[in-house]
């Protein structure tokens, strides 16, 4: 029988070279990471919604504590672990535990436990704990979220569906890391399909130059971005317009750099017909930005009717040069 006892200080020679060791230990270990900490803080997560005690845990000293702990643990001899959904449930709702105590009591007992009762403990069947497992399943399983079957986007049950299929065939660290990129990338394109312009007649004021009347303008609405450019060129009638338009991105924001190419590309299209376009309520970052574009030749549009409503990105690369912008106010 294997001796039991308290685990000592253990220092293990290495019997690679160094690198070659920290090339075997690392992706165990940076998986190990990533799901101890994912399961932490989604423990930390549901607990906050069961406990309603008026307070909220800090996930910085929730990662701080389970890396000094494993970290101790490591070095005397023991193996790391983390916070436990189901241990956790059964705490908080079977036990009452709602406070720190709770957990170190617990920890104690089960420290007392591995250490004094290990025979015994080891008496115990495995179908025991087994059944022990599928009650903790039964009760920590989300029971009310099968009523959102058909009541929710079809891509959201999709990514439910791969998220957990990953999890039980790899790890939860491989399914919280694809199902994060498949949510971007359906947010990315559910994002892009939904700008549109509607086209009105408004009156032009230039910074020189008489006033234009009855002007057309595309009032821009949803977010323009690398996703919805190409539904954003598609929206101008370059050929058939006049020769002043204006764009108004008042209900619109700007949010990277494909955007601001995407803009340059529709005044450029404009300026090879000989017709001159005018941007309205664009912010003065992202008129910066495209300044920078046609530093050296007169660009085919204008920034006009700025207001101090107008959102702000910090985006350019040095923000003294807002000032320099020509961006007239609306008066």
């Amino acid at each position: 029988m294997p001796k039991i006892g308290l685990p000592s200080s253990i220092w293990t020679p290495l019997t690679n070279a160094p690198l070659e060791t920290l090339r075997i230990i690392l992706p165990y270990a940076i998986t190990m990471a990533a799901v101890g900490s994912i399961e932490s803080l989604l423990t930390l997560q549901l607990l906050d919604g069961i406990v309603d005690d008026g307070k909220r845990g800090s996930t910085k000293k929730e990662v701080i504590g389970q890396g000094i702990g494993n970290l101790a643990s490591g070095l005397t001899g023991g193996i790391g672990g983390c916070a436990l959904i189901g241990q956790s449930l059964i705490n908080a709702q079977s036990g009452g535990g709602v406070s720190r105590l709770s957990g170190v009591s617990m920890a104690i007992f089960l420290a007392l436990g591995i250490v004094s009762f290990a025979p015994l403990l080891g008496q115990i069947p495995v179908v025991a704990l087994a059944g022990v497992m599928l009650l903790v399943c039964q009760s920590t399983f989300s029971w009310g979220s099968l009523r959102l079957l058909g009541k929710i986007p079809n891509i959201d049950l999709a990514i439910v569906a791969l998220t957990t299929f990953i999890t039980v065939k790899d790890d939860l660290a491989k399914a919280v890391f694809v199902g994060t990129i498949t949510s971007a990338l359906s947010f990315a394109y559910k994002q892009s399909t939904t700008i549109s312009a509607t086209i009105s007649q408004t009156k032009l004021v230039p910074p020189t130059g008489p006033t234009l009347g009855a002007v057309k303008c595309y009032n821009i609405n949803g977010p323009l971005f690398f996703g919805s450019t190409q539904s954003f060129s598609r929206l101008f009638q370059v050929k058939d317009d006049m020769d002043d338009i204006v764009i108004d991105f008042t209900n619109s924001r700007v949010y990277d750099h494909s955007a601001l190419e995407a803009i340059n590309t529709i005044a450029d299209r404009y300026g090879a017909l000989g017709k001159r376009v005018y941007l309205r309520h664009l912010s003065r970052d992202c008129a910066q930005l495209l300044d920078k574009v046609h530093a050296n030749g007169l660009p085919p549009y204008e920034v006009v009717e700025a207001s101090p409503n107008d959102p702000f990105y910090g985006i350019a690369e040095e923000s003294e040069l807002y000032e320099s912008v020509p961006v007239p106010k609306s008066t």
